[in-house]
């Protein structure tokens, strides 16, 4: 029988060591980058050093003859078809070529790639290959990209590639009958996904099955398996792509790139020789994808005694070159909205406009960010406006459980009034705010909603699972689910262990390959444990019932009566023992029965796609809530800001890994303290101007202040176990939590970031 050293039984909610922890500590953990694969030859991309031009003429024949060099491909080498992200929604968003042909877009589109024996020799062919090109005019300022008569980059009117015009209710009589109206316009900056892994492809084709295989650095395995499918033309069965260990994705790891394709591509025409292409750390900066930098126009009205009546504006998104996620990103910005304030009238126009600049895409919070930090500095500045307390006027205007919003977003499980309570209660609010101007300390706060997944990408919002229990005892869960490093393999153990009644330390995991794991959508939009969730708990289930319906035929006993619980079969009534798990998996085996235990077990939200005419359906299963506060202390004499203490309390219906979700949780807000201050990806005529760690800011650890994280246990009727994911949530109040505390502090108001000393001494003039 299977031994085990340590049971950990009945793990959902237990701390427990993490299922890849001592693979990753003893240094066995396997990247992309490690593989190494007989005969593999380096690849590299050809990139545009334009950021608009038609190609006139690409000749490769001095680069396919130089020695060492296997194979080269362009455009031609392939069938020229496009590839997107929101296909399903936005059919004309689908705007990308793997390797384009006729025209560039931004500086670093691909339009060639080679392989060689080395790094050297693919770097040398690449600039052996002789491309004409015809400069076009750019344009790189969405605002100005938006005006008739601007260089045109797609077909797009104005380049406006997605436009999102919401509207609910009577907002001009609700503004005409408000107290209290005001205007605000907040801007905010680009930034990087920083993942310290960079993007790696290895991809090879197999000449006696006429089949790929793509190992990749991803988050979304069979995402990767669908475009590439579409792209060569290739039937999804022949295509499979296995993701490997991940060093941090953040959205940025949720496509497929050019690279990918190229790999598979080069490797076919290489006769079948592995090709692995690794992005440089310049490359990852400046041509993979970034945060949207966006332009967020409020006007917004309310009464004395804070009640929001209306909110409108218009939002307006850089989103470079391709669609990407733009649809998705834009559309997440303007509803989270609806998930935390009560509103019945509403205009918000969104636009999501092509510029020559690098492709904008998915990032953790998916718009909510950006959204964050205008919203919640909106809310406070009207709170402001009415001589109301932050807390008060958001305890009035948030959303309660139970409610259909306006557009139609079902939140059940709703605990953002209990977590503005308890934070309030944590941090001393009351003693606080308002009252340390003379010492320049000050206390803000945001809140925040998240999506468990969301079905705005694809007609569902599946996952599947299958269980299976050896022979000695051993429990094998197969997901198509990408831990990313969130810890989701993890998670979805325990799930597993709980459900089947066994020790977490059985469960062996085997994850996210698309030729032997179940489908699952991937990993984004806090989904995992809700949805993986969902379907790993069913498989379980599925597989406990096998084992107790065998036990029940040779006990005669009803199996209805029976449960597996603490690796004992039990009975319901007495919870007296029947036989042990490793007994109940023998008999399963034995002559008699010889029943082979495989658990299936799949999991689709209940959930409605979004209507982007009306912004109406219910995109997610569940939501998740919190709030954050925020203490501060500026120095005036530089403009210095240290953050004292951050307390964040989160719904997160029931804590699986209290310990996970806690790093997830700090993780989240060092992120939202990076971007706050310090991120900022630069242009100049669409080339990055900071793309290394040297010239781009990130958090390190002696920027980190102290962290109380406290959980509000809502036991969503739909989360396994009671459970909600989690993961983006904390970052979405963070900026606007800082610019609150700032303007308790001293006074200053700012309202683009990143917040700099420079603008804090600027505001402090001003006053």
């Amino acid at each position: 029988m299977n031994k085990i050293k340590t049971r950990t039984t009945s793990p959902v909610g237990k701390s427990v060591p993490r299922i890849d922890a001592r693979e990753k500590a003893a240094g066995e953990a396997r990247y992309a980058f490690d593989l190494k694969l007989p005969g593999m030859l380096a690849g590299k991309m050809l990139r545009s050093p334009h950021a608009h031009a038609k190609i006139i003429k690409i000749d490769t024949s001095k680069a396919e003859k130089f020695p060492g060099v296997k194979a080269v491909v362009t455009a031609e080498d392939t069938l020229k078809i496009k590839f997107g992200s929101n296909e399903y929604f936005f059919p004309h968003t689908v705007d990308q070529l793997a390797l384009e042909s006729e025209k560039v877009r931004y500086i670093g589109d691909e339009i060639a790639a080679v392989a060689a024996i080395d790094e050297a020799t693919a770097q040398k062919a690449l600039s052996l290959i002789d491309v004409r090109y015809e400069i076009l005019p750019a344009v790189f300022d969405p605002l100005v990209a938006m005006k008739p008569g601007a260089p045109q980059i797609h077909t797009a009117m104005n380049n406006i590639g997605v436009m999102l015009p919401l509207a609910y209710g009577n907002p001009d009589r609700a503004l005409a009958e408000s107290d209290y109206v005001r205007e605000d316009v907040f801007h905010l900056q680009s930034a990087a996904h920083c993942a310290l892994e960079p993007h790696v492809s290895l991809g090879q084709y197999e000449i006696s099955t006429d089949r790929i295989t793509l190992w990749t650095s991803t988050q979304a395995p069979f995402k990767v398996r669908e475009a590439l499918a579409k792209t060569l033309k290739m039937e999804v069965g022949d295509v499979r792509v296995i993701k490997l260990n991940v060093g941090g994705g953040f959205g940025g790891k949720l496509e497929m790139f050019p690279m990918d394709f190229a790999a598979c591509l080069l490797s076919k025409k290489s006769g079948g020789f592995p090709v692995k292409i690794m992005c440089t750390r310049p490359e990852e900066f400046s041509f993979t994808r970034r945060k949207h930098p966006m332009i967020y126009k409020l006007k917004s009205g309310v009464k004395k005694d804070g009640t929001l009546m209306a909110i409108t504006g218009e939002v307006i998104a850089d989103g470079g070159a391709y669609c990407s996620y733009g649809p998705t990103v834009l559309a997440a910005a303007i509803l989270r909205i609806f998930m935390v304030y009560k509103i019945q009238h509403f205009r918000v126009a969104g636009f999501r406009v092509y510029t020559n600049n690098p492709i904008s895409g998915a990032i953790r919070g998916f718009g909510g960010v950006q959204s964050g930090f205008a919203v919640e500095s909106h809310m406070d500045l009207l709170a402001r406006g009415i001589g109301m307390d932050p807390i008060e006027f958001r305890l009035k205007n948030a959303t309660d459980p139970n409610t259909v919003t306006v557009n139609k977003l079902i939140l059940s499980s709703n605990g953002l009034k209990d977590c503005i309570k308890k934070v309030e209660e944590i941090c001393g609010w009351k003693n606080k705010f308002n009252k340390r101007k003379a010492v320049s300390r000050g206390i803000g706060i945001g809140i925040a909603a998240d999506v468990m997944g969301s079905k705005m990408y694809k007609s569902h919002e599946s996952a599947g699972s299958v269980i299976k229990v050896e022979e000695d005892g051993s429990v094998y869960l197969f997901t198509g689910a990408a831990d990313t490093g969130q810890g989701s393999d993890t998670a979805l153990a325990q799930i597993a262990a709980q459900e089947l009644g066994v020790a977490y330390e059985r469960i062996r995991i085997r994850a996210a390959d698309t030729e032997i794991t179940p489908f699952d959508t991937g990993s984004f939009a806090s989904r995992v444990t809700f949805i993986s969730g969902n379907a790993t708990k069913n498989a379980a289930g599925d597989a406990k019932q096998q084992i107790l319906e065998v036990v029940a035929r040779e006990c005669k006993i009803n199996k209805d009566d029976l449960d597996i619980k603490d690796e004992q079969v039990v009975r319901k009534d007495s919870n007296s023992l029947v036989m042990t798990f490793d007994q109940a998996i023998q008999l399963c085996y034995s002559f008699n029965y010889g029943h082979l235990l495989i658990g299936r077990g799949s999991y689709n939200p209940k959930t409605t796609p979004v209507d982007f005419r009306t912004g109406e359906g219910n995109v997610s299963g569940s939501y998740g809530f919190e709030a954050q506060v925020v203490e501060v202390e500026v120095d005036k004499s530089t403009g210095q800001v240290k953050v004292l203490k951050m307390y964040d309390v989160h719904d997160i219906g029931f804590p699986i890994n209290p310990s996970s979700v806690e790093g997830q949780i700090e993780g989240s807000i060092v992120m939202g303290l990076g971007y706050t201050f310090h991120e900022d990806l630069r242009f100049q005529d669409g080339k990055v101007l900071n793309p290394s760690f040297s010239k781009y800011r990130i958090p390190r650890s002696t920027d980190i202040p102290a962290i109380e994280s406290v959980f509000v246990v809502t036991n969503d009727p739909q989360g396994p176990f009671g459970a909600k994911g989690m993961g983006e949530a904390s970052l979405l109040p963070t900026a606007a939590a800082i610019a609150n505390a700032i303007e308790d502090a001293i006074g200053v108001r700012i309202k683009d970031l990143p917040i700099t000393p420079e603008k804090i001494l600027k505001g402090l003039k001003a006053l």
